[in-house]
């Protein structure tokens, strides 16, 4: 709740006015209720970005039953059901945006996080397919942006490091993804490289990308050994 209010007295002193509910993103009950409260209390909800996220960092089977559901709950359950919920005033309108908050980790994998770039990657596929569909059914004044960024400096994960490139600041995330939003870009990669990585994925036999990872030498604090009893 404190970082709700932090962001609300960041917009107001921007001059906009603001209202702020609390949610938990992983309950469909009360996504669907708070959304109830948002269209009686302010209206039609014209931009939605789904934003929040979760990540336990450890080994498959260190990794518990319940930090594995938490992840597909908040990082793509909970998108679909904000989606639901104001999707069809901006069908019937044929005006809006979606914003869908994923990561550099719903296209490229890394070892010690198994569920959450599952997560993720099930994060972009639901980007890209509700862009489709929503271009077969002729709503082409309702856009869509994914933004996928690498670690990002927030101590959502510990002690992150890597050697080719380097950690992102909130600020340089945020001002690529409203520039992504003002210019109708589907995906937004930070740094924008990521997109030639992608090429390379598909076209670099496997030695090589195995070279390219060692090179990046990706390293974050983990829990790694600790077999989870569920």
């Amino acid at each position: 709740q404190h970082g709700v209010e932090e962001t609300a007295a960041e917009c107001q002193k921007l001059g906009a006015t603001v209202q702020t509910f609390v949610v938990d993103c992983s309950k469909r009950e009360d996504i669907y209720s708070a959304a109830d409260k948002v269209k009686k209390d302010i209206g039609d909800v014209t931009i939605l970005v789904n934003n929040a996220g979760v990540i336990t960092a450890a080994d498959f089977l260190s990794t518990q039953d319940h930090q594995i559901e938490r992840m597909f709950e908040v990082n793509i359950l909970g998108h679909m059901w904000t989606t639901r919920a104001f999707l069809p005033v901006m069908m019937d309108n044929n005006y809006g945006h979606i914003v869908t908050v994923a990561s550099a980790a719903g296209h490229f994998v890394t070892p010690f996080m198994v569920a959450y770039c599952s997560s993720k990657f099930a994060a972009v596929g639901f980007h890209k397919a509700l862009t489709e569909e929503l271009s077969a059914l002729g709503k082409d004044g309702i856009k869509t942006t994914c933004l996928c960024p690498v670690f990002i400096n927030t101590g959502f994960v510990k002690n992150p490091t890597v050697r080719l490139g380097k950690i992102l600041e909130v600020e340089e995330v945020v001002e690529a993804l409203m520039e992504g939003i003002v210019t109708n870009q589907k995906m937004v990669f930070v740094p924008s490289n990521q997109s030639v990585g992608l090429l390379l994925e598909r076209m670099f036999p496997e030695r090589a990308l195995n070279l390219l990872k060692k090179m990046s030498d990706v390293k974050f604090d983990a829990v790694i050994g600790q077999r989870s009893t569920q």
